[in-house]
């Protein structure tokens, strides 16, 4: 059998491959992989040591031949043993080798070509490792989100509106793997027919329940999170999760899980890797397969053809539940609603996102809310929850200006919105930004999508992730009362001098440094010496100590004070100068002393000769004894000055006022059809006013020389031409004792034209006269109540004509100097 050599060929790499262990051989170190020795025992045997991986030394032994009769096989010796000629093998890092011609080749693992994977959901595949890490594969997204009142998008892409105010399952692992699971707490937040909206989500992870929702403090919504019930603030890390904010929106990250949660008080979304919770998930948001059609799948398992009546099945064990109200027409009426700021999702403000996220959904839901609502700018809602799905898929849409200030948010002040933020907003503080941006890691992988935040202006920076205060500059020293200051300002605080080192930013402060005090010698009888401290230093100076003078000190009364007599400290007493003293009160020249009720007493200038002290002048009160018409002044024993007291009735007239006496009547100037007369009860006086109504007169009418005024001088009278007597009557208001009658009485009169009349008799050889009255032939006594001012009513009897007749009367016999002229012309008429 002919003989072989083998030729043994070390192994040559491209790249070094790191191993942690060495042989030892013969006092020498080896690194894994290496040759150790190569030996022939000179009886036809060749031996070939190598460390192996393990760092264990493997010997190989073949026949020695110095002239093959064929080429040698040739091997590669690798950490992993022999391999041969062309044989290919897996190292580390996702790198291929393979022997060649004795030299190991390193390459990149062959991967198969992957084909596109269409979502039901519409979001695009992404490209994910396999569980070794080295060849990618697509998978799709399994990104539920909600939002409003409350509307929800499933893992698959499905979309509905759902009214509940409870606490329900988003997501919950059909076989539990990772403990993991999500929850929302629901309430009816507005509109007739009970629209809903989330208010917190509930986050389980292993051990962790992880709450989170939004609060109004001081008029501005913020998120609140607490992890096991206990509050954090972001950013928060620790080994399982992270949370960051951007003043709008919180961000949970999971690593392990590949997780990712956002809230923002009325919205929320959540992101699952297919490869880790595909087929595994249901809930409110769906099983996450790719697959529309088992959506709606209830805790029982069956699938139900209407998600919202699926939703309502998801409420957690223990939680009260109201029926929700029948669920709206989502179908939104033109005729009755605006809908044009939904429009503003199909614009070209959000197209750099409609290939990547479908937008159909929240116009759907945009205009359902303006609808329902009957509010414009709930709209704004849908706008913000499609602009944070489109940040999720890495595209940053600027969308709030394109509403025309219908959708407005206002960040707490300093702050400024910006619609593309980091996910982590710098500080201040060195250990913060190392911890949460610039270290590279798990978390920072995962929490690196900008969103829109409220964030510190251009130029400033944020002094802590725990403050709202923007600074011009970090180099700054923190002060114990929470506030800043400048590198290398200097300040003095509590007697200490202190500087902020520009070179450690640390405070550095030392006690004030004080000059020596000087001497001082208190040897004035009554003196003592003590230490004060002024300012941050100490100084001694003399005191007046009046227990250490000679003799006693006399007490000083009121307005006098002690003087020194002895030395510079002891003392006896002195008038105080330009004061005045009354019921052992002192008062400056000027001021007013309260010494008598009825006088103004002064503190002068003039003092008193015996007791030194000033004078105190009094004046009696000044009295206004001016009174209104029908008052008059009064004094009053019990105070200082009268007082104007009502003495009469007061009749105000347009262009005068007039004052009465009780028991008086007047009328005035010009009509005296009106009587006013004044009447006192019980201290209080009344004015009654009188109207007389007189009877038509007209001149013309009248027989003449009969006209005539009646005696108050109102109304005009006479007897009618060719009226016969008869009874007439007067309607009159009758008043006696200041009571009038409650009605008019009709007071009656006899008036009429009898005959009267005069002639020559020249029988008698005189003038003969008849005359005749229109007078009274029968009359009756009447009786009427009078109504008082005090609210009694009294008699009051008149008489009442009943019948009228003219009866002859003697006639007057004028006197004679009115008759001498006719008779004298009578007598001449006679010649």
């Amino acid at each position: 059998m002919p003989s072989t050599t083998i030729i043994v060929v070390t192994e040559e790499t491209t790249q070094p491959i790191t191993l942690h262990c060495h042989c030892f051989h013969n006092g020498t170190t080896f690194p894994a992989g290496s040759i150790v020795y190569n030996e022939t025992d000179h009886d036809g045997y060749c031996y070939t040591g190598y460390c192996n991986e393990s760092c264990h030394v493997v010997t190989i032994g073949q026949p020695c031949h110095t002239y093959p009769p064929h080429p040698p096989p040739v091997v590669c010796l690798t950490g992993q043993g022999p391999k041969q000629n062309g044989e290919s093998w897996i190292v580390s890092n996702c790198t291929n080798a393979t022997c060649l011609n004795g030299s190991v080749s390193l390459g990149p693992r062959p991967c198969p070509i992957q084909k596109p994977v269409v979502c039901a959901n519409n979001f695009a595949a992404i490209k994910v490792l396999d569980d070794d890490g080295c060849c990618p594969h697509y998978e799709c997204q399994c990104i539920c989100y909600g939002w409003g009142d409350p509307h929800y998008v499933t893992f698959d892409g499905t979309y509905y509106g759902f009214q509940g105010n409870c606490s329900y399952w988003l997501v919950k692992e059909i076989s539990p793997k990772y403990d993991f699971s999500v929850m929302i707490d629901n309430y009816y937040c507005g509109a007739a027919d009970g629209l809903s909206c989330p208010q917190s989500i509930t986050v389980v992870y292993k051990s962790y329940k992880i709450f989170i929702t939004q609060k109004d403090i001081n008029g501005m919504f913020k998120n609140q999170i607490s992890v096991n019930d206990r509050h954090v603030s972001p950013a928060y890390q620790n080994g399982d999760f992270r949370m960051t904010t951007t003043g709008i929106d919180t961000v949970l990250v999971i690593p392990k899980i590949h997780a990712k949660i956002t809230f923002s008080g009325l919205i929320f979304s959540i992101a699952l890797p297919y490869s880790q919770f595909g087929n595994n998930t249901w809930g409110q948001c769906g099983t996450c397969d790719n697959n529309r059609t088992d959506d709606c799948m209830l805790p029982s398992g069956k699938i139900d053809s209407s998600c919202p009546n699926m939703a309502h099945e998801w409420h957690t064990n223990g939680s009260s539940c109201k029926q929700p109200p029948p669920t709206p027409n989502t179908t939104p009426t033109p005729d009755t609603c605006n809908t044009s700021i939904c429009e503003i999702i199909k614009s070209s403000v959000f197209e750099a996102c409609h290939k990547v996220v479908d937008y159909l959904p929240f116009v759907e839901a945009c205009e359902f809310d303006v609808c329902h609502m009957h509010i414009n700018h709930v709209g704004c809602i849908s706008l913000q929850t499609y602009a944070e799905v489109c940040a999720l898929a890495g595209i940053c849409i600027d969308w709030w200006n394109s509403t025309k200030g219908l959708c407005v948010y206002t960040c707490p002040s300093p702050k400024v919105y910006q619609p593309c933020g980091p996910p982590v907003e710098p500080t201040c503080d060195l250990w913060y930004n190392q911890k949460f941006i610039h270290t590279f890691n798990e978390f920072s992988e995962m929490d690196s999508v900008k969103m829109e935040g409220c964030f510190c202006p251009s130029g400033t920076n944020l002094l802590s992730s725990a403050s709202d205060e923007c600074v011009p500059t970090c180099e700054i020293c923190r002060l114990a009362n929470g506030k800043w200051i400048k590198a290398n300002s200097t300040w003095t605080e509590d007697c200490n001098a202190c500087i902020c080192e520009e070179d450690t930013l640390k405070v550095t402060c030392s006690h004030v440094s004080c000059p020596a005090p000087p001497p001082v010698s208190c040897e004035e009888p009554g003196q003592v010496k003590v230490t004060n401290t002024v300012g941050c230093c100490q100084e001694d100076k003399c005191e007046c100590d009046v227990k250490q003078c000679p003799g006693v000190v006399p007490p000083c009364p009121v307005g006098y004070t002690l003087h020194t007599t002895v030395g510079v400290c002891c003392s006896s007493c002195v008038p105080i100068p330009d004061v005045c003293v009354f019921n052992n009160l002192e008062y400056q020249v000027g001021d007013s002393v309260p010494m008598k009720s009825c006088e103004m007493c002064i503190c002068s200038s003039r003092t008193n000769a015996s007791s030194h002290l000033n004078i105190i002048d009094c004046q009696p009160l000044p009295c206004d004894t001016h009174c209104p018409v029908g008052y008059e002044y009064q004094l009053s024993p019990a105070q200082c000055c009268g007082q104007c007291v009502q003495v009469g009735c007061v009749v105000a007239l347009p262009n005068s006022t007039h004052a009465l006496k009780p028991g008086t009547l007047w009328s005035p100037a010009g009509n005296p059809c009106v009587k006013f007369e004044c009447v006192k009860i019980a201290n209080h006086f009344i004015t009654i006013e009188a109207k007389t109504m007189c009877p038509p007169y007209d001149p013309a009418k009248c027989i003449p020389g009969t006209e005539t005024v009646a005696p108050d001088g109102c109304c005009h009278t006479c007897i009618h031409r060719g009226q016969p007597c008869s009874v007439s009557s007067t309607a009159v208001t009758v008043e006696s004792q200041g009571c009038h009658s409650k009605e008019v009485v009709n007071v009656t009169s006899c008036a009429g034209a009898c005959g009267t009349f005069s002639f020559y008799s020249t029988k008698m050889r005189a003038l003969q006269h008849t005359c005749s009255c229109c007078q009274e032939v029968a009359t009756s006594e009447r009786q009427i109540q009078l109504s008082c001012p005090d609210s009694t009513e009294i008699s009051f009897s008149y008489t009442h004509i009943e019948t009228c007749a003219c009866l002859d009367t003697d006639c007057s016999v004028v006197r004679r100097g009115q008759t001498s002229a006719p008779a004298a012309g009578s007598r001449r008429r006679r010649r």
